[in-house]
């Protein structure tokens, strides 16, 4: 189910079926910000990566001691969140541990996700909580992806990334769909920006993260969109090593993890 969230500069479109940002438009430009999902190229849209951010090359994860099937970047991109309020200018959803979650990552959690719109600008806060009579153990990314070009009368190469510090060379990363045969995923690590804009010169999404995030990638699969990702870890896919022995996210029992991302629509 579709839930909508508007002002007087934007209006923000929320679909409880992967929690993922269905529509994202100005109210002065008749412009689409949100790539569409079409499975031409890509069905997914801005997923959500939980617990895990990528996954070792067969999909096989060791959990507790047990080998468990996994999908890429986690289940919360094939999961159905639950509503639970609206406000103004905020949405609220959750996903809880259950049967299907459990036959991936065998550990109780509760993931809450809040959609926070102001003028042109939404901001993401997500909440993990540990369950577990345990410590809890997980990885965290984001995946959105952008129309691109968001200007139909222009290419993909009229676009580039502009860095709020000099993590790439002159603080811009032109694309082109060619930078991606070279780097199937362009990937910063520990990037000292906390701003990045997709821009054309006209039309731009300027995306902003918090301190968590250690990874900022780029990628798209020779398509018209392209993905700014924020990511706090990753699995490499050549580690085989049980769950509990990677770079990951480390809760007690029933602690909160907090972290938050956005972007404005200009």
């Amino acid at each position: 189910m579709i839930y909508t969230l508007e002002n007087d500069s934007a209006v923000l479109k929320v679909d409880t079926y992967a929690c993922e940002i269905a529509s994202f438009k100005r109210k002065d430009k008749d412009i689409e910000y949100m790539w569409n999902g079409d499975p031409k190229y890509w069905a997914n849209r801005n997923p959500l990566l939980f617990p895990h951010v990528s996954a070792p090359s067969d999909k096989i994860i060791s959990f507790k001691g047990k080998d468990y099937k996994v999908n890429n970047h986690g289940f919360c991109r094939k999961s159905e969140f639950s509503f639970v309020e609206q406000k103004e200018d905020e949405l609220h959803f959750c996903l809880s541990a259950n049967e299907d979650t459990l036959k991936e990552y065998p550990y109780l959690f509760e993931l809450h996700v809040h959609y926070i719109l102001k003028d042109n600008e939404v901001t993401i806060r997500y909440e993990v909580i540990n369950k577990e009579d345990g410590k809890l153990y997980f990885g965290f990314g984001q995946h959105p992806a952008f129309m691109c070009p968001l200007d139909p009368k222009k290419q993909f190469s009229d676009y580039r990334i502009e860095f709020e510090k000099e993590d790439v060379e002159g603080f811009v990363l032109p694309l082109s769909y060619e930078l991606f045969e070279k780097y199937p995923t362009y990937i910063v690590n520990d990037p000292q920006s906390r701003r990045f804009t997709l821009t054309d010169g006209e039309n731009s999404v300027v995306m902003k993260t918090d301190e968590h995030y250690k990874i900022f990638a780029v990628w798209t699969p020779h398509a018209p969109f392209v993905c700014l990702e924020p990511w706090v870890n990753t699995l490499s896919k050549e580690d085989h090593r049980p769950f509990e022995e990677r770079e990951l996210v480390v809760l007690e029992k029933g602690e909160t993890y907090s972290i938050s991302y956005g972007f404005a629509i200009i």
